[in-house]
């Protein structure tokens, strides 16, 4: 007997294939979810291109219709012919009276229960609802006529997520060497945000993808010269049929009153500037942090203006490295152990995440920092109006979260790395605090990780508790337990000898004698339990995110991660994580790279990675 293999699709067949499939994750967070009424057939097709009639809608959604999965819906594209965008702008311009290019609510149902394939309002009433995404009771059906940008360009990236849901924006786009560097120097990068002030989702991404692979030439203003320095609104005349309008607004407002909806500014302004205030040391690395420092913690919160250095923003960052790490703020770490501060803090360079420093220097892993908020978080006023849904970290990220999560009996998310699966869970009301060990911290009054924030939140603790950051610390670890934990970067790794390295070891670990097997170092031994490639299932749509990390984890939770990223021009990056719980209250304070020698020299071995790289040691070790 022999079998034929399947023929491959064409490209028109996969070009056709991932049209639906954007269309689709437009409107639904997963493929795997149904249609399950007219008013949803009617918008995915919209994503689509098309536009249906009520006679199309109804061929296809009968009275015995219950629901139609994702294949249905691509069977009918097959026979919907795609609406040209110039005849859908025809008929919209028409339905526009006043020619402001908005539909209102009233406009819409003039046209549709009066002429041609006539709609009860009772349908008209349900398309709008769907289509007015802002809820601002208006149709938004023109080219984007409204840009609002932040003072002489720079607005930090919680900002954006912050100005996009107050302003109730179709949208943002973030252009830092943070996210996705390219260019010749590989120091611009493009990020959008969707209207939800988040990251967009890969249904988003991928349909941007695709329309510009057809694109055919693009429109540029030459002459449209926009004042960045003047804060308020210019107007300029383009080849559109009403004024095009640029808004420069102050970066800091917007958030700044967010922020102040968020904390009791009160009680830090007495703890920064009162009577027995402490003493605090903000390092902006001349990132787009700084104005937001000064303007909400030296201006409003009277810290001192010296408190806070490295705040104004360029270009190249002062000829640093903009991570808040203890490699790259090395500054920052020296002074701290002067002793003459009682808390530090130092940002990036979009001002999402941050580092936490205590007196002399007392570094808080980042996994810790998000812990301790989460045992503390009723020193925040926000949550105690809104109460706690649920925690979350992303899995290379210790287990310090876990040991709250399972104390106070909250739910814990543990996800892939990256900010968007945090998203999910908070659109769905399950989420209110989130971290990653790389330095970010969040939680849900934004769809962004949040450094300023993050550092409010610490000097809401030390106002509430009356402790310096070290107490709060070691209290933490004696009530919940100590995760020692520690990152290896391996930067700039040639890209084959990487992916040869992670499929080897990946082959290793899924051999069926791995499970069960004991390797020592030094006077301690561990014993495999788990051995996997770490796969997500979204709770809120089902979707899988697989390959997100190789796992080994021993008899007694210490984990070992591998995870390879940045596989670029300029080579890939390897990173190593390596977690061990300890409970022994004699134990907690020790040295984590003395603690935790034996499993990196485990990891190295087993890996080879020195060897298959040709390093002799990381990059950065945090």
């Amino acid at each position: 007997m022999s079998f034929q293999e399947s023929p491959r699709p064409s490209e028109e067949d996969e070009a056709f294939y991932m049209q639906c499939r954007a269309a689709y994750l437009a409107v639904f967070r997963s493929s795997l979810t149904n249609i399950t009424s007219k008013q949803h057939l009617c918008r995915v097709l919209q994503q689509a291109g098309r536009n249906p009639s009520s006679a199309t809608l109804n061929k296809y959604w009968t009275a015995t219709t219950s629901k139609l999965n994702f294949d249905d819906f691509c069977e009918i594209l097959k026979h919907e012919e795609k609406t040209e965008e110039s005849e859908l702008m025809r008929v919209f311009k028409k339905m526009d009276v006043n020619g402001d290019g908005y539909i209102t609510h009233s406009e819409l149902e003039k046209a549709l229960i009066t002429r041609g394939e006539k709609m009860t309002k009772e349908e008209v009433n349900a398309i709008f609802s769907l289509a007015d995404i802002n809820k601002d009771g208006k149709l938004h059906y023109a080219e984007i006529n409204h840009l609002v940008i932040g003072h002489n360009g720079i607005m930090s990236t919680p900002a954006v997520s912050c100005v996009i849901r107050k302003r109730k924006a179709v949208g943002g786009i973030i252009l830092t060497a943070s996210h996705n560097p390219g260019g010749p120097n590989g120091d611009f990068g493009i990020k959008y945000n969707i209207s939800s002030g988040g990251p967009a989702p890969e249904g988003i991404t991928n349909k941007i993808f695709e329309i510009s692979k057809s694109l055919q030439e693009y429109h540029i203003c030459p002459d449209l010269k926009v004042d960045l320095s003047k804060i308020g609104k210019q107007t300029f005349e383009v080849d559109t049929f009403k004024p095009f309008t640029v808004e420069i607004v102050d970066s800091v407002d917007d958030y700044a009153e967010m922020l102040r909806g968020i904390f009791d500014f009160a009680a830090l302004k007495e703890l920064l500037s009162g009577a027995n205030h402490i003493n605090v040391r903000l390092d902006a690395m001349h990132g787009v942090v700084g104005p937001y420092v000064k303007k909400i913690v030296c201006e409003e919160l009277g810290s001192p203006a010296n408190s806070a250095v490295n705040c104004v923003p360029q270009e190249d960052f002062g000829g640093h490295h903009p991570d808040p790490n203890l490699t790259y703020a090395a500054d920052l770490v020296k002074t701290m152990k002067g002793g003459e501060y009682d808390f530090g803090a130092a940002f990036d360079g979009d001002g999402d995440r941050n580092m936490v420093l205590g007196k002399h220097g007392f570094f808080v892993n980042p996994s810790d920092s998000v812990a301790v908020i989460a045992a503390n978080i009723k020193s925040i006023p926000y949550f105690q109006k809104t109460g706690v849904k649920g925690l979350a970290r992303s899995m290379p990220t210790s287990g310090a979260l876990d040991n709250v999560a399972k104390t106070l009996q909250m739910d814990l998310y543990e996800t892939p790395t990256g900010w968007k699966f945090f998203g999910n869970l908070m659109d769905a009301g399950k989420l209110s605090l989130c971290g990653e060990e790389s330095f970010g911290t969040g939680s849900d009054h934004i769809r962004e990780k949040d450094g300023l924030w993050a550092v409010l939140a610490w000097l809401s603790i030390l106002a509430t508790r009356k402790q310096s950051v070290e107490e709060i610390m070691k209290d933490h670890w004696q009530k919940f337990g100590r995760n020692f934990f520690t990152r290896y970067d391996y930067e700039e790794v040639d890209s084959d000898a990487a992916n040869k390295m992670m499929k080897d070891l990946e082959a290793a670990m899924f051999d069926p004698s791995f499970k069960g097997k004991k390797f020592s170092s030094g006077d301690k031994t561990y014993e495999v339990a788990i051995a996997d490639n770490f796969a997500y299932t979204d709770p809120v749509d089902g979707s899988v995110s697989k390959n997100q990390g190789l796992r080994i984890i021993f008899s007694d939770g210490s984990r070992v991660i591998f995870r390879l990223s940045g596989t670029g021009s300029a080579g890939a990056t390897i990173r190593l994580y390596i977690d061990s719980y300890e409970k022994d209250a004699q134990k907690i304070y020790q040295d984590p790279q003395a603690i935790l020698a034996p499993l990196v020299d485990i990891a190295l071995k087993l890996s080879q990675l020195h060897e298959r790289t040709g390093r002799t040691g990381p990059t950065v070790i945090t």
